[in-house]
């Protein structure tokens, strides 16, 4: 195993097939900076595209804190900047309006870049995890979370609708009502209720959670990478489809996957035969 630091913010480590990445900015509880999304990005994004990771786990160093969201005096600064002349450019001569879009741009990429990869994404959740730091725990396949965990979405006590974190809530918990509650009171929820409502998997103690998490990432990393690579932009692409489209393209795929991919041969033959399979290593 070998970690790296990106300076005070990030850590990041490979092992067993399993990337990590742990946000440990302890000064603002893992704000979600433009500066930080953009590392955060970029290191998701070298950790998807590598064959040698099979999952990535998503973390915080920070005791009792997840995320704490978008980096509200980034924002009062852009704020400020905006009503104080809207033309006003920065060193890079933006203009406070498309600085903070790109901010959201730039949050909404990072979001997607988990969905959209064929790697598996997990959250790990000891603590707070509150607006945009909610979304990215909505936005990842798999969620666990300690016991004393609390998730919101309290925009809306700042006068500004959580509209961007919405969109992965929304897709995440099991009824819409759960996400509006959540949206329009701007209350917190603790982990037996994320885990009620399917923000998070499972809510454990905090003595539990890593070895918890840690079994659940070995497991997925110890399946078929070609059978998980398939199958996972599979499944999020049938989801925006109506039944009948749906099963028609999953029934193509498992045709295609039968009849054409090597691991699938060798899973079924291994199970026919009472022998542990052997995937290809991709």
């Amino acid at each position: 195993m070998s970690a790296s630091n990106i300076g005070p913010i990030m850590r990041h480590w490979i092992r067993n097939g399993i990337g990590t990445i742990a946000l440990a900015n302890k000064v603002n509880r893992n704000a979600l900076s433009f500066h930080t999304l953009d590392v955060l990005h970029n290191q998701l994004r070298q950790f998807l595209d590598d064959p040698s990771v099979k999952v990535v786990i998503l973390q915080s160093d920070i005791e009792n804190v997840f995320s704490s969201g978008h980096d509200l005096k980034e924002i009062q600064k852009l704020q400020m900047r905006h009503q104080t002349n809207s033309n006003d450019m920065d060193e890079d001569g933006v203009v406070a309006r498309d600085r903070l879009r790109r901010l959201f741009e730039l949050c909404s990429d990072t979001m997607q870049s988990i969905s959209t990869s064929d790697t598996p994404v997990i959250a790990k959740v000891d603590g707070v995890a509150t607006a945009a730091g909610c979304q990215l725990v909505a936005s990842c396949d798999l969620a666990y979370a300690s016991d004393r965990s609390i998730f919101a979405t309290p925009g809306v006590n700042l006068g500004l609708f959580c509209s961007t974190p919405a969109v992965a809530l929304g897709r995440s918990v099991a009824s819409p009502k759960h996400a509006m509650e959540m949206l329009l009171t701007g209350r917190g929820i603790r982990a037996a209720d994320a885990e009620r409502i399917g923000l998070i998997n499972r809510a454990v103690s905090v003595g539990e959670l890593n070895a918890h998490v840690q079994k659940i990432a070995e497991d997925v990393a110890s399946k078929s990478r070609d059978a998980v690579k398939c199958g996972k932009p599979l499944f999020y692409r049938q989801m925006e489809l109506d039944l009948s489209q749906a099963y028609d393209v999953a029934s193509r795929a498992m045709v295609n996957d039968v009849l054409d991919r090597e691991d699938c041969r060798e899973g079924i033959d291994a199970f026919l035969s009472k022998r542990t399979p052997t995937w290809k290593r991709t």
